[in-house]
């Protein structure tokens, strides 16, 4: 459960922060865009209780660990050009994932234990979820600073003045930024802004990518 806290809430916290900064939605369409795995976990939900009766629920958990790791590297697939049903899909097969973990997890931990003893394990339980989510968040949290910041470099390596695609580049900011009326140096200055601003885009999205695809394997 501590594992199943740090790896969710890790992801649960990444994809909004991408969505509002990278893709440039709205809180309100981050929001909706994130529905679709709460979706998938309220219609999956009742299927999976109904088949812990039938099946060995570590078969159940073997399968929901697996969904949410193939739901965490496609979304590690994503790009900058990503539309809605680009994230819809996996959003809405990770809530199948989570309904296939949490629901047999509680299942196969709870089971055992004597009723007189129930209120101490749920405690227990909860809090293992709480201490992994918070490591999750805070980890996951620094690791993409750091990641973009490493990405962030590599790719500002291969960007000189005389490499003839920075120089095109540049001359086709500073163009534009000219026929909105900007002089000649202040559309310059505009252009090398631009630039960078391109690198730190293109850096966060590599580091995101990197983040569901690292979650999605330790799952």
């Amino acid at each position: 459960m501590t594992m199943l806290g740090f790896v969710l809430y890790g992801s649960m916290v990444l994809l909004p922060i991408m969505l509002q900064t990278l893709l440039g939605y709205p809180s309100m369409q981050a929001g909706i865009a994130m529905a679709p795995r709460g979706m998938g976990s309220l219609i999956m939900m009742p299927i999976v209780g109904y088949l812990t009766s039938k099946v060995d629920v570590r078969k159940l958990l073997a399968l929901g660990f697996t969904v949410a790791g193939f739901t965490l590297i496609w979304l590690g697939s994503l790009n900058l050009n990503a539309g809605y049903w680009d994230i819809f899909w996996p959003q809405a097969l990770q809530g199948t994932g989570m309904a296939l973990t949490f629901v047999p997890l509680t299942t196969a931990t709870m089971q055992s234990i004597a009723p007189e003893r129930m209120g101490n394990a749920a405690s227990l339980f909860n809090l293992m979820r709480n201490i992994g989510g918070s490591v999750g968040i805070a980890v996951t949290g620094t690791m993409l600073v750091r990641q973009r910041q490493a990405v962030g470099a590599v790719l500002g390596e291969r960007i000189t003045a005389y490499d003839p695609g920075t120089q095109t580049m540049l001359a086709q900011l500073k163009a534009g930024f000219m026929a909105r009326g900007a002089d000649a140096v202040t559309a310059t200055e505009r252009a090398y802004a631009a630039l960078h601003g391109m690198l730190l885009q293109q850096a966060s999205m590599v580091s995101f990518v990197w983040l569901f695809r690292l979650l999605g394997g330790s799952s």
